[in-house]
């Protein structure tokens, strides 16, 4: 087992407790769990030769199907880390025998004396030790001056030293999601899809443990998002067909079962509620109206009453996404995205309709909550790849980590300070589906590791793939070759990225990135072989799905539900479709593909700027998973409880299936990729879909 006791390796400062290394000039690198395991374990054996098997046993627990892999990524990860601190390298590898640290670890006071590896440091770093052992030395002086003073003042009140406790609610199969606490604390709906089949609601019992959920929808059509009625007898959702994209806002009797459809809702995105404080309103995000409204409320008291848009003063140029009231009714916390990389909360005061902007540099809220307090809000973020929970004082703005991974939706936060959230390991990796033999077996995994990697691009010009990973802790552009070996990672950014595109030629890759402490995202060109930087200033505040001109000329974007280009010499933007775009690829000079998003069709515009529709939306279902290949074009195709990949011929007009996956493996706003070298189709995967439901008690809430 190893120590999370932290240390000093040369001029690095190792924290194992809070995944970092930090660089003596402050520059800090967060580390991967099991990394960070791995270097601990050999500090804490230093400066014994450790073996692959022992590391293996130690921070795999034996697992070797696992860990031969993952222990190869883990010390080329620490590699890269240090290469980018310290320029050193400092995990020596003593061929078909195991590792060793190069130079001695410098522990940290422990009891009050500083533990230091034997042997002694090498004669290099004994200045280093000298200065920080008498830096240690006043501090040990003002903790044990501190513990003195506390326990004359407060010799009968120790601190706090609780720790979360979290509890798992539900194991079955699926995806258990969305939990909503009742009124009186003693029931828990949620939306539970199990595999194969759509999401229903189930309502659990919390006071009777052994007893199952009890299933509250029969229906064919994805139940979600519930949400409880003031009078703990009724419960409102979402409720969207599969295929064709129908929404509607329902009320559910959980004593009789029966439904009703209160109103429709935007079938072209997720459905975020909340209900007001005096339990009148019911307030749900929907389509931007003309003035820039996308928040709507309904009156749960006029059974005659249609949603009414809630006026919008500022940032109108943002959506309404998720939406929670304060306790006393005064306040709505919302949050506003400007597009997939940028979603930040608000304060909304329902008086005046002010806003103040709460959070900086959050890229996918997912779920938020007051705290019963008022002066709080418990929220889940996507930082860097991982689900995170945060806690955020809205007076002052400070937000402090609940140090939980795989936290994301958490419901009502009861009296006592517990919260019901859905934790999911779900951990995008790459695959591809081989297309040169007579049958179409079944799609392959290139990846299995613990990172991430999405938005697979393969050039045949440079024999690569270019993707998105957060192997660095950060989610950087990377480039591999075709079966995911000399993995290079190609920017430092520590942002945000998406959507990497090779240029035709291999010369570059467009992305989009938001830059640290921005706002707005940016249309970025890097040159692989110099690794130059430049922008592309579309004058956009954000930037959808990109792809390049056929001779490489311009660049393709996404930006206000329509297509353009712009040119990379001159600068020169030109608007390519006006009636809806979100994706566009252009194989040739008279073949322009694009599609306007789910279920609108596949098309194609005309070099006199014409649009022709290829396929309807009750067949080309697909956002942004589909990609033009030599005489066709291979999307995913959704039916109920179904997903196939099917392939158009734009020759003949003629639609092939050609194999069914099961419906959790890939997703409509997956990226998809034609390697012509290899006769494949590239996916981003959805490798661990289980999530389950879990109790979560918390120093932080209480």
């Amino acid at each position: 087992m190893t120590t999370q006791q932290s240390f000093y390796l040369a001029e690095l400062y190792v924290n194992p407790a809070e995944l970092s290394i930090q660089a003596p000039a402050g520059q800090q690198t967060s580390v991967q769990q099991k990394p960070m395991e791995v270097l601990a374990f050999l500090a804490q054996q230093y400066p014994a030769l450790v073996s692959r098997q022992q590391l293996i046993d130690n921070v795999w627990a034996g697992n070797a199907y696992v860990g031969e892999k993952a222990l190869t990524n883990a010390i080329w990860q620490l590699r890269n880390v240090f290469e980018q601190l310290a320029d050193a390298e400092l995990i020596c590898t003593v061929r078909k025998k195991g590792y060793r640290l190069a130079v001695a670890p410098v522990y940290q006071p422990c009891n009050g004396v500083a533990k230091t590896a034997e042997p002694a440091p090498p004669a290099a770093n004994n200045k280093l030790v000298a200065r920080r052992s008498y830096s240690l030395f006043i501090a040990v002086g003002l903790v044990i001056l501190a513990l003195i003073s506390a326990a004359f003042y407060y010799p009968f009140n120790p601190p706090n030293a609780a720790e979360p406790e979290v509890s798992p609610l539900t194991k079955g199969s699926g995806r258990a999601m969305f939990p909503a606490l009742s009124p009186d604390e003693r029931y828990l709906v949620f939306s539970w899809r199990k595999f194969e089949a759509s999401s229903d609601l189930y309502l659990l019992d919390l006071q009777d443990n052994g007893k199952p959920p009890r299933q509250l929808t029969f229906s064919i059509d994805d139940e979600s998002r519930p949400l409880w009625a003031k009078d703990g007898r009724h419960i409102y959702y979402s409720s969207k067909t599969a295929v064709y994209g129908e929404c509607y806002i329902m009320q559910l009797d959980i004593i009789t079962l029966r439904s009703e459809k209160l109103t429709a809702c935007n079938r072209h995105s997720t459905v975020y509620m909340d209900i007001s404080a005096d339990g009148r309103y019911l307030a749900f995000n929907g389509s931007v109206t003309p003035e820039g409204a996308s928040l709507y409320q309904l009156d749960l008291q006029n059974p005659e009453a249609e949603p009414q848009p809630v006026p919008c003063q500022q940032n109108c140029q943002y959506r309404v996404r998720d939406l929670t009231f304060s306790p006393d009714g005064r306040y709505l916390a919302i949050t506003r995205r400007a597009h997939r990389l940028s979603e930040e909360i608000y304060l909304h005061n329902l008086a005046s309709g002010e806003e103040h902007k709460l959070t900086s540099g959050e890229e996918d809220i997912m779920g938020m909550v007051w705290h019963p307090d008022g002066e709080r809000v418990l929220y889940a973020a996507l930082r860097h790849g991982k689900r995170q929970g945060f806690v955020l004082n809205v007076a002052d703005k400070t937000t402090v980590s609940l140090d939980l991974d795989d936290f994301a939706w958490p419901t009502r936060i009861t009296a006592s300070g517990d919260v019901y959230y859905h934790s999911s390991s779900n951990v995008p990796q790459l695959g591809y589906l081989p297309l040169n033999k007579g049958v179409t077996g079944a799609v392959f995994p290139l990846t299995a590791a613990e990172a991430r990697y999405e938005a697979p691009h393969y050039n045949k010009a440079q024999h690569a793939l270019a993707y998105v990973s957060n192997e660095s802790g950060y989610m950087e552009i990377w480039r591999a070759d075709a079966y995911m070996e000399n993995r290079q990672q190609l920017t430092r950014l520590h942002g945000m990225v998406k959507y990497p595109q090779w240029s035709n030629n291999g010369r570059y890759i467009a992305f989009v990135g938001r830059f640290p402490a921005e706002e707005e995202d940016k249309l970025m060109l890097l040159e692989v072989k110099t690794g130059q930087l430049t922008q592309l200033k579309t004058g956009a505040r954000w930037h959808g799905q990109i792809s390049w001109w056929y001779d490489d000329s311009a660049v393709i974007f996404s930006h206000g539900s329509n297509l353009f280009s712009i040119n990379i010499s001159s600068g020169d933007i030109n608007q390519l479709t006006v009636k809806g775009g979100i994706g566009g690829q252009m194989p040739a000079a008279d073949r322009f593909y694009f599609s306007k998003g789910r279920n609108r069709g596949l098309w194609q515009l005309l070099p006199d700027g014409n649009e022709v529709q290829l396929l309807p939306g009750s067949v080309f279902s697909s956002r942004t998973a589909w990609t033009v290949a030599e005489q066709g074009i291979y999307f995913l195709q959704q039916k109920p409880d179904q997903l196939l990949v099917s392939y158009y011929d734009t020759g003949n007009g003629q639609l092939k299936d050609l194999i069914l996956l099961p419906p959790d493996l890939l997703h409509l706003l997956s990226i998809m990729s034609f390697d012509a070298e290899h006769q494949r189709l590239l996916f981003e995967l959805s490798m661990h879909p289980r999530a389950d439901i879990h109790k979560l008690s918390h120093p932080l809430l209480h």
